[in-house]
């Protein structure tokens, strides 16, 4: 029986009477049910793709990173800068998950604009948090031997302020992906005919998006700190109410922190709220904490009279990746010669006995001191922004999506896209591997 809704159907597995939602995975339309019938397997395999989970190789061989360098790592012409650039770090992370776990339709949401401004943004966020969270560790050694000193706390509020600056601008990329703004629109809850809120599809995606985020963020900072960033990324999009790391049987102590530290860590604008009420901390630094309109307008208009902290925030933000090198601001791997790194993105050492890589440590994140200003109009400017998405960045993104949504489909065989990609190098002789 249809629905507009969805579909009632018998699931011979449990014998019982099922209800598929429309968003769910493999529903086929209504005049379609006279002809398919609907056997257990059907319904067993869309009971599973509702509830998989992302899962990731354990180990990528040498034949596996040289199948990934000819296949499906990023092609490009002589004349464009090779360097890493933020779907580099997406064709890996998306590599080294299981093909069957991850559907065509997240494959096209991750190679959204919205998307890749999002990651960037959280890459800054957990660069950043990590130097704190350093510090933090070297002062709570030298506390057993040293006073507190009142100074400490004025130069506290500033470390936490400049975090929540920083937490504030993930939120603002978070937001549009939730309200659907953008290209991040035909991937809203409330996009359909019916205009009714698709829960299951949209808890899909964000489910896998919290995963995939973890992991590119994990590639993005030399894969340093991956319980940290989970245990961070959880709290920041979940809460700690629904956060798996908070609900672990057997918890690392050497990642709790005392009220002092939470105090930097988490910032000023969080509230404890009711349970099922609870928004979510990236949700709520927006909400009860003021921050800077001309940083939140990066990127989307151009502000005048900018200061140097103005002009550091924006390149980091915004700026092309091949640019990052030469304003000296270091956003992760970003903007680093492809050359440096091997096809999985890892460094390449000098030798197998000294752990020294080709490239330098990555510089800290040091962001200028804020100096007053003064609001002189509630609305933002209408030119345009400083820094605009390349028309080669916009390409890969395509051609990466499609090779990838490929991939996904074929469940990780690579046959048709290398037959593919040959084509194209030949097409293109031009381009490098």
């Amino acid at each position: 029986m249809s629905h507009k809704s969805g579909i009632w159907m018998w699931d011979e597995l449990c014998d019982e009477l099922l209800f598929v939602s429309r968003d769910s995975v493999g529903v086929p339309k209504p005049n379609a049910l006279a002809t398919a019938s609907f056997t257990s397997q059907t319904i067993s395999a869309q009971h599973q793709m509702q509830n998989q989970i992302i899962s990731f190789k354990d180990v990528i061989g040498t034949v596996s990173q040289a199948e990934f360098r000819k296949v499906y790592k990023r092609k490009v012409k002589l004349t464009e800068p090779d360097v890493v650039t933020i779907q580099d770090i997406k064709d890996v992370a998306i590599f080294s998950c299981q093909a069957s776990t991850i559907s065509p339709e997240f494959i096209s949401f991750f190679h959204s604009q919205a998307i890749d401004q999002f990651l960037r943004s959280l890459i800054i966020y957990f660069q950043y948090y990590f130097q704190i969270w350093n510090s933090l560790q070297q002062r709570r050694k030298e506390a057993k031997r040293k006073l507190r000193q009142p100074i400490v706390t004025v130069l506290e509020n500033h470390i936490r302020d400049d975090l929540a600056d920083m937490r504030s601008m993930v939120s603002r990329d978070y937001a549009v992906i939730l309200m659907g703004i953008g290209d991040a629109k035909k991937f809203h809850h409330m996009n359909n005919r019916n205009n009714e809120s698709l829960s299951d599809r949209d808890r899909r995606l964000h489910e896998q998006l919290i995963v995939m985020s973890i992991r590119v963020v994990w590639i993005g900072l030399c894969r340093r700190y991956l319980t940290l960033i989970e245990k961070e990324m959880n709290r920041l999009l979940r809460t700690n109410l629904f956060s798996p790391f908070e609900h672990k049987l057997v918890k690392n102590q050497a990642f709790d922190t005392t009220p002092e530290e939470d105090r930097i860590l988490i910032g000023k604008a969080y509230r404890s709220e009711r349970k099922l009420k609870h928004r979510s901390p990236a949700v709520q630094e927006l909400i009860f904490d003021n921050h800077d309109y001309r940083m939140l307008a990066i990127g989307v208009a151009n502000i005048e009279r900018q200061d140097e902290r103005q002009l550091y925030l924006e390149a980091a933000y915004s700026a092309p990746e091949e640019y990052l090198e030469s304003l000296q601001v270091p956003v992760g791997i970003l903007g680093i010669p492809r050359k440096y790194f091997d096809a999985m993105l890892k460094p390449i050492e000098l030798s197998t006995t000294r752990k020294m890589s080709l490239i330098k440590p990555i510089p800290d994140f040091i962001i200028p001191p804020m100096i007053p200003y003064e609001t002189k109009s509630d609305t933002l400017p209408k030119t345009p922004s400083k820094y605009q998405e390349t028309h080669a960045t916009k390409v890969a993104r395509n051609n990466q999506c499609k090779m990838w949504r490929e991939y996904v489909e074929t469940g990780g065989s690579h046959r048709q896209i290398y037959d593919r990609a040959t084509t194209l190098s030949i097409s293109f002789p031009g381009a490098k591997k």
